[in-house]
C-alpha cells in the first residue's frame, strides 16, 4: 500500500460539492520517484518547480566541480548520489513547494494505487459530510501510563530485572 498526501489549492471551498472541485485536488505519493531519479531536470520542469530547479542546478554544479578536483570515479559517485538523494526527496520537495504557494494539506490517503487512494479519501469525506460513520474503523487511541517507570503487574521494572533498584 502506498500513502498519498492530498493537497488542495488555496481557493478550494468544498471538494465534495462538485466533481470539478474534486478534480482540483492533487495526490502526491510518499515514495521514491523513479522519474525524478532518472530525469531530474525534466521532472522538475514538468512540475514547474522553478526555485527547486535553480537550487538543484547550483548544488549539482558545485558537487560536480568538487568531484572533478577529487578525480577518479568521484564524478560518477557524486552524480549518482545527487540523483539518488533527489529521487528520495522529490515528492517531499514538491509538497513543500506547493505549501509555499498557498496549497494546504487536506489529509492522507492510502491504497494499492492512486485510484484506490482517491476512492478511499472521497468515501471518507462523504461519510464526514453526511454524518455517517466511515466504513473503515479507526484504531483505538493508545493509552499511555501516567508513570515513567515501567511496571509488570505491581512490580517496577529496573533495567532487565524486576524489583527495586539497589545502590552500590
Amino acid at each position: 500500500m502506498s500513502t498519498y498526501y492530498v493537497m488542495a489549492p488555496p481557493d478550494l471551498r468544498d471538494p465534495v460539492a462538485s466533481p470539478h472541485e474534486a478534480d482540483r485536488l492533487v495526490f502526491i505519493p510518499d515514495r521514491f520517484s523513479w522519474g525524478a531519479f532518472v530525469f531530474s531536470v525534466v521532472w522538475i520542469i514538468w512540475h514547474r518547480l522553478w526555485l527547486v530547479l535553480l537550487g538543484y542546478l547550483v548544488l549539482t554544479l558545485a558537487l560536480e566541480l568538487a568531484a572533478v578536483f577529487a578525480g577518479g570515479s568521484a564524478l560518477f559517485v557524486a552524480a549518482f548520489s545527487m540523483s539518488l538523494l533527489f529521487g528520495f526527496e522529490a515528492n517531499g520537495i514538491r509538497r513543500w513547494s506547493m505549501e509555499r504557494s498557498g496549497w494546504r494539506l487536506l489529509g492522507l490517503a492510502s491504497g494499492a494505487d492512486q485510484t484506490e487512494a482517491e476512492l478511499r479519501f472521497f468515501h471518507g469525506l462523504q461519510s464526514e459530510a453526511s454524518g455517517l460513520p466511515a466504513a473503515i474503523d479507526t484504531p483505538a487511541p493508545i493509552v499511555r501510563p501516567s508513570s515513567i517507570i515501567p511496571r509488570i503487574g505491581t512490580e517496577s521494572v529496573v533495567g532487565l530485572t524486576l524489583g527495586q533498584e539497589t545502590n552500590r
